[in-house]
C-alpha cells in the first residue's frame, strides 16, 4: 500500500480496505514483518515554519510537508557524510 494510498480514488481506496479485510492473519503478519521500522519521533516547529513547509510542498507536488522534510534532511545527512 505505501503512501500511494491517499493519491487513490475513493473507488480505488475502498477496493484496497476490502482487500485487507479479507487478508487471513498470516497474511497480514508476512506483509508487517517485511515492513520498514520507524521511530516516531517528533519535532516541534512554529507553526509559521508549517505553513511556509506545506506551501513548498505543495508547490513541489507532494501531499505532505512531511516528506519533503523527510528528503531535506537525508539529502543533507548525505552531503555531510560525504564531505567528510
Amino acid at each position: 500500500m505505501k503512501k500511494t494510498f491517499g493519491k487513490l480514488t475513493k473507488r480505488e481506496q475502498e477496493k484496497v480496505e476490502a482487500e485487507y479485510h479479507q487478508m487471513k492473519p498470516e497474511d497480514f503478519d508476512e506483509i508487517m514483518s517485511a515492513a520498514t521500522r520507524q521511530s516516531p519521533n517528533a519535532v516541534r516547529l512554529p507553526s509559521r515554519l508549517v505553513k511556509k513547509l506545506k506551501s513548498v510542498a505543495q508547490r513541489k507536488g507532494q501531499r505532505e510537508y512531511q516528506t519533503l522534510v523527510k528528503d531535506w534532511i537525508e539529502e543533507r545527512l548525505k552531503q555531510e557524510v560525504d564531505a567528510r
